[in-house]
C-alpha cells in the first residue's frame, strides 16, 4: 500500500488572495470529480494526494478523506467546503506514459510525469508546445536511487557497472569484488517514468535490461522486495528507499555521490531527475489554482514532507573535492551553497522552466532579513569543449546571462566567474548526458 502523507496547514499567502472557490462555482466533470490527475506512480502514490489535501485545507475544506478504489493505484480524495459542498478529486497512478493520453482522451486535467514529456506526447497536442512554461511545471526534484540488499557491503557503483548489473553481464557480485552471491535484478515496469528515466540515464548507454528482471508497478513494492532478497539490486524513487542500501553513483569523471537532499536539489547527483505536472490549456480555474499552490513555498513544504526534494531554497556548507582552482576552493570553504543550479534549455542560452521559477525563489530568499548583508557568487561550468579557453568563455557567458536575469529581479551578484569544463558532474562522452555539466552554481557569503 503506498504511503500517504497528509499535511494539514493553512497557506497564508493563498488565503490572503481572492479565494478561487468564492470566485468560481464548483463544477464537476461527467464522472463527478472537480478534476482528475493521471500518470506517474512516483507522484500519484503519495505526493499528489498530500498536495491535493493541503491545497483543500488552505481553502478551508474539512472532513478530508482519501481512499483507494477497487483498481490498484487509483485514489479518490474527498472533502466538504466551508459552504457545505462535497467535492471529489481522482488520482490514477499507472505510470507517466498514461497521463498525456488521458488528457487527449478528455479524462485527465493534469498529467503527472516523472520525466520530461516525450516528442511523441507533445505531438498529441498539435496546437500547444507542452514543454513551455505555460504547460510544464517542475513539481519536485527526485533522485533515482540504486538500491541493494542492506546486508550487501557496497559503497559505490559506476554507471557502467550499474548497466552491466541490470543487463545481466554481471551475474555474481564476486565479479566486482563482492560476495559469492548471484545478482537478482528488480526494475519498474515499462509504463513507469522511473523506468524511462533509468533507461535514459543508464541503459541507453549500451545496455538492455535482462529478461530475468522482476518488474513492478509500485516503487514501494520494489524496494521492499530488494530489502528482503539477498543479492538483490533495483532502482527506485528517493522517497521509497525504505530499508534498502542506496549506493553512491559515479558518472564518468564525477566523484561518487549518494542520493542526498543537497546533491539532488542541485541536480549534481548523476541520477537526479525532475518530477513534472502538465496541463494543456485548461479552462478549469481549480486546476490552475492547485498548480499555483504546488509551486508555492507551502506546496514545496509538502514536497519535502512527502519524502522528495523541495525547491524551496536553503544555503548550507557544501565541501568540494578533486583538483580544483584555488579560487573555487576558497569560495567553497568561506561560503555556503544555495540548493539550486541554474540550467538552460538544450542547445540554447535560455534558462529552462525550473530556472525561471528559481529566479523568483532566489529573489524571495534574498529578501529575508537574515540575508540582507550577504553576497551572491555565481560560478559557471560548461560541458567539454574543443579547448579550455572556449570552455571558459562558454561558462562565463552563461554566468552573465544569469546575472542579468537576477538583476531584472532586483538581485545583484557581487562576484562571478566561469571555470569551463572543470569539475564535471556527468560524463562528457555523450552530449545528452553532458548537458548536466552546463550549470551555474549559486554561493552566498
Amino acid at each position: 500500500m503506498p504511503r500517504l502523507v497528509v499535511v494539514l496547514f493553512i497557506l497564508v499567502s493563498v488565503a490572503a488572495q481572492a479565494d478561487v472557490f468564492d470566485d468560481h462555482p464548483i463544477q464537476l466533470n461527467e464522472r463527478g470529480y472537480l478534476f482528475e490527475m493521471h500518470g506517474s506512480n512516483t507522484i500519484g502514490a503519495a505526493l499528489a494526494p498530500a498536495l491535493i489535501q493541503s491545497w483543500l485545507v488552505s481553502h478551508g475544506f474539512e472532513q478530508l478523506n482519501s481512499r483507494m478504489t477497487s483498481v490498484p493505484n487509483e485514489r479518490i480524495i474527498s472533502a466538504r467546503s466551508p459552504t457545505g459542498d462535497n467535492i471529489q478529486i481522482f488520482v490514477a497512478a499507472h505510470g507517466s506514459g498514461t497521463g498525456f493520453a488521458q488528457i487527449q482522451a478528455g479524462h485527465a486535467d493534469i498529467a503527472a510525469a516523472s520525466r520530461p514529456a516525450k516528442d511523441s506526447e507533445n505531438a498529441l497536442f498539435p496546437d500547444v508546445d507542452v514543454t513551455t512554461a505555460q504547460s510544464e511545471l517542475v513539481l519536485a526534484i527526485d533522485g533515482i536511487a540504486v538500491i541493494v540488499h542492506p546486508a550487501l557491503d557496497l559503497e559505490s557503483l559506476s554507471i557502467q557497472q550499474i548497466g552491466q548489473l541490470f543487463s545481466g553481464q554481471i551475474q555474481n557480485w564476486n565479479q566486482i569484488g563482492g560476495p559469492n552471491l548471484p545478482v537478482s535484478v528488480h526494475a519498474r515496469d515499462n509504463q513507469s517514468g522511473t523506468y524511462d528515466t533509468f533507461n535514459t540515464l543508464v541503459l541507453k548507454r549500451g545496455y538492455d535490461l535482462t529478461a530475468d528482471a522482476a518488474r513492478y508497478e509500485s516503487n514501494d513494492v520494489l524496494s521492499a522486495t530488494v530489502s528482503s532478497t539477498p543479492g538483490a539490486i533495483g532502482f527506485t524513487s528517493l522517497a521509497s528507499i525504505g530499508e534498502a542500501n542506496a549506493v553512491a553513483v559515479i558518472d564518468g569523471d564525477s566523484t561518487p555521490m549518494r542520493p542526498q537532499n543537497a546533491t539532488i536539489a542541485t541536480e549534481d547527483y548523476p541520477l537526479a531527475r525532475r518530477l513534472y505536472l502538465y496541463e494543456i490549456n485548461s479552462a478549469n480555474a481549480f486546476v490552475l489554482d492547485f498548480l499555483r499552490f504546488a509551486r508555492s513555498q507551502a506546496g514545496q513544504q509538502v514536497v519535502a514532507q512527502t519524502g522528495f526534494v523541495s525547491q524551496n531554497l536553503q544555503s548550507m556548507p557544501m565541501p568540494v573535492s578533486g583538483t580544483l582552482p584555488a579560487g573555487y576552493t576558497f569560495i567553497s570553504e568561506n561560503s555556503e551553497r544555495i540548493t539550486t543550479n541554474f540550467r538552460f534549455r538544450p542547445g540554447t542560452n535560455h534558462l529552462d522552466n525550473k530556472a525561471m521559477d528559481d529566479l523568483d525563489r532566489l529573489a524571495a530568499f534574498m529578501a529575508r532579513p537574515e540575508n540582507k548583508d550577504r553576497k551572491l557568487i555565481l560560478i559557471g561550468f560548461s560541458d567539454q569543449q574543443n579547448n579550455e579557453f572556449r570552455a571558459q568563455l562558454v561558462s562565463e557567458a552563461r554566468v552573465i546571462q544569469v546575472k542579468r536575469a537576477l538583476a531584472e529581479k532586483g538581485i545583484q551578484s557581487s562576484a562571478l566567474t566561469g571555470y569551463g569544463h572543470l569539475n564535471p558532474v556527468a560524463s562528457n562522452v555523450d552530449p545528452k548526458y553532458a548537458l548536466r555539466n552546463q550549470r551555474i552554481e549559486v554561493w552566498i557569503r
